[in-house]
């Protein structure tokens, strides 16, 4: 359901976030003008890949995932976008599409902004184009990473990617195994062998929904492709 926040709560969101509170305040002024809420359901698509990138969106509550899929229609999740982060912000301007999909993983409340009130601020804003440089940057890093990560035999990718999701949420990371599996590029059933492993040599505990790093130094070892087969 699509509808309109109070001018107060907008401009609230915009100023925890990041980059948006860098924008300058006639542009902020157009953003909350053109600003729109949704409330989602768990598993709603908010936009599909190859889609018009128009809108980017600012999660108020719950999870997102962006994720993308095989011409055979295998899943791989590219990232998780948690409480006051963006995403679907495509910054080129040669014909704009969505680089993947975007589905709520929790019931989950979005602002939605216009692409165009961004790019014009952009164009006259270096401090904004700095933190967006920086922002790019460091994704590309974890695009190329990611590339030859996928080289790695299942147990190094689990454990890159538990430690990705640490960085994210700490010790405690809210994710089934299911998700695990998704990032990692494998099956649930290999994700579901592979952190039992993992918790019997003490390194992970896993529960409902969740694990629990017991060991970073342990899982870092994992990463690297040490210790025993899993």
């Amino acid at each position: 359901m699509t509808s309109r926040l109070p001018k107060g709560r907008v401009n609230d969101a915009i100023a925890a976030n990041e980059v948006l509170s860098k924008l300058r305040a006639v542009s902020k002024q157009k953003l909350t003008a053109g600003a729109t809420f949704e409330a989602l359901e768990r598993g709603t698509v908010i936009y599909h890949e190859e889609a018009p990138a128009v809108r980017f969106s600012l999660v108020l509550r719950g999870e997102v995932k962006l994720v993308t899929y095989s011409s055979k229609g295998a899943a791989l999740l590219i990232d998780i976008v948690l409480l006051n982060q963006l995403f679907g912000a495509v910054l080129h301007p040669h014909n704009p599409v969505y680089p993947c999909t975007a589905v709520a993983m929790k019931p989950t409340a979005l602002l939605s902004f216009r692409r165009n009130d961004l790019m014009e601020d952009l164009e006259n804003n270096p401090t904004l184009q700095k933190l967006l440089l920086a922002d790019m940057s460091q994704k590309l890093c974890h695009s190329i990473q990611m590339r030859g990560l996928w080289l790695e035999e299942a147990r190094v990718r689990i454990a890159r990617v538990l430690l990705t999701l640490h960085e994210k949420f700490g010790l405690v990371i809210p994710a089934t195994r299911a998700t695990v599996a998704e990032l990692a590029g494998t099956s649930v059933e290999t994700a579901i062998r592979i952190t039992s492993r993992l918790s019997r040599r003490g390194i992970l505990a896993t529960g409902r929904a969740q694990a629990e790093i017991l060991s970073l130094a342990g899982l870092r070892d994992c990463a690297k492709g040490g210790g025993p087969a899993l």
